[in-house]
């Protein structure tokens, strides 16, 4: 174990033992470069030789990191020791726990105590909009800090037991090997199978430390843990304004609530208790219930059953690539686009066996099929407008051809200088006028000239010879949006 003076990870010098446990010992340590003070958590080193005691270290540093709220501990950082002791680094916090107050005060002022209550609900309600139950809400928990200004806030202590909702199986075999908890501030759901829990698992444990806060004492207890386990499963709470005369009925009512056995009977959701809670604080943390409400509320929307459009076009064209690659073997070859004739003919490429060529054609009809696919409205009424002048075109170029009669052969006009290959400079005017086709028309291994449809990433015609590059295509529109 270190000791005080040592420098941990080379950043972190302790200063003193701010408090020990059964499973750690914590340190108020100094930052050496940002001159702060934090809190060293070390666990021991009989504790650092169990696997699950060191998951669940790790674990309530996860869960903590995942938490934005001020009402939560804050972990800094965590790493492992010389000698492999794992440590986390967590805000150093002055003051005292519930627990601590009880002992010191008795029974709380009832304001005091709800005041209290709403600022665990409201860290409870970003832990459960994360999908983390907390399994261990009690007094020693809940620790009352200073702040600079000179008040006072409530910060949840110790996700150690934590429980994912959608944990991981690693998790499932931790959470079976032991009952996991505080026997006191346990709900009956835990007590039979910690697994199976959700988040009014903490409201009923809530309910307990605020009936302990202002009764003095829980409201299921007993001899050993037996009793307590019996008291919980069978017995109801006594109410909580027959312990304290002082209280409002209407209160011991909302605390019973909690107090259930059934879980569909208590309050369903942090946002619920604490709107109960409100009408009996002292006015200073009523803002908590709408806080809790939209983080409830945003978790919500963030998971949507309903795929976007957007999304569900890069996942067909992630689908079809795939499908592609699983076709080809691998991809297939591209598509050359050229309107540049060869000064020389190039070899002749290798025969592929028929198998490979049905393939290769399914791959290109694929990506055809692809880009059909992705052509927008106005693209198409543009082809067909194009498609009908071609169509009028060709039909006024048959009916002049079809009463032209046709030419006799000439001879090759001689080769001068002037006039070069082609013939005179000077056409006879009674000589009708040929149309010459193009040099890659006459040829039939000539490349075919596609124009293909503008593509979301791309605009305008593509290149057409091998020799020019293509410029960078633009990223699609849709994929720059978050939705």
């Amino acid at each position: 174990m270190p000791k005080v003076g040592d420098v941990v990870a080379g950043k972190y010098r302790l200063e003193k033992v701010a408090g020990e446990g059964g499973m750690g010992i914590v340190y108020a340590a100094e930052h050496l470069v940002l001159r702060q003070r934090v809190a060293v958590k070390v666990l021991l080193p009989d504790a650092a030789t169990s696997d699950a005691v060191v998951e669940r270290f790790a674990r309530e540093a996860q869960a903590a990191a995942r938490i934005l709220s001020e009402h939560v501990a804050r972990v800094m950082d965590a790493g492992s020791t010389a000698s492999g002791a794992p440590f986390l680094v967590m805000e150093y916090l002055e003051g005292c726990d519930l627990e601590e107050l009880l002992a010191l005060q008795g029974p709380l002022p009832l304001a005091e105590v709800v005041d209290y209550m709403l600022q665990a609900l409201e860290a409870l309600g970003h832990a459960h909009a994360v999908g983390i139950v907390h399994r261990d809400m009690k007094p020693a928990n809940l620790f009352l800090a200073c702040r600079p200004d000179g008040g006072n806030v409530i910060k949840i202590l110790d996700f150690g037991i934590s429980k994912a909702l959608k944990s991981s199986p690693e998790e499932k075999v931790l959470t079976g090997q032991a009952v996991l908890g505080s026997p006191v501030y346990m709900s009956p759901e835990q007590l039979r199978n910690a697994k199976e829990i959700d988040p009014r698992a903490d409201l009923w444990s809530l309910g307990v430390v605020a009936y302990e806060m202002l009764a003095g004492r829980p409201p299921f207890d007993g001899d050993g843990v037996g009793e307590i386990f019996a008291a919980i499963l069978e017995k109801d709470a006594e109410p909580l304004h027959h312990r304290n005369w002082r209280l409002p009925p209407e209160l011991s009512t909302v605390i019973a609530k909690c107090l259930q056995r059934k879980p569909e009977e208590r309050w369903q959701d942090a946002a619920s208790l604490a709107r109960a809670l409100v009408p009996y604080g002292s006015g200073a943390w009523n803002g908590v219930v709408e806080r809790i409400e939209q983080v409830l509320a945003r978790a919500k929307t963030m998971t949507v059953e309903k795929t976007p459009s957007e999304a569900r076009r890069v996942v067909d064209a992630l689908v079809a690539a795939a499908e592609r690659a699983r076709t080809t073997g691998g991809g297939t070859a591209p598509v050359l686009l050229t309107n540049v004739k060869a000064s020389a003919p190039e070899p002749e490429a290798p025969r592929l066996p028929a198998d490979v060529t049905d393939t290769r054609e399914d791959g290109l009809k694929t990506r055809a099929q692809g880009a059909i696919r992705r052509m927008p409205a106005s693209r198409w009424l543009a082809l067909a407008a194009a498609a009908a002048v071609a169509v009028a075109a060709m039909g006024a170029f048959a009916a002049v051809r079809a009463r032209t009669p046709a030419a006799a052969p000439q001879a090759p006009a001689p080769l001068t200088a002037q006039n070069g290959p082609t013939g005179p400079t000077d056409p006879d005017p009674d000589e009708p006028i040929e149309t010459s086709a193009s040099p890659a028309s006459e040829d039939p291994d000539a490349p075919m000239v596609m124009d293909l449809p503008d593509t979301p990433g791309h605009t305008g015609g593509a290149p057409r010879s091998r020799h020019v590059k293509p410029g960078k295509p633009q990223r699609p529109k849709f994929l720059n949006t978050r939705e």
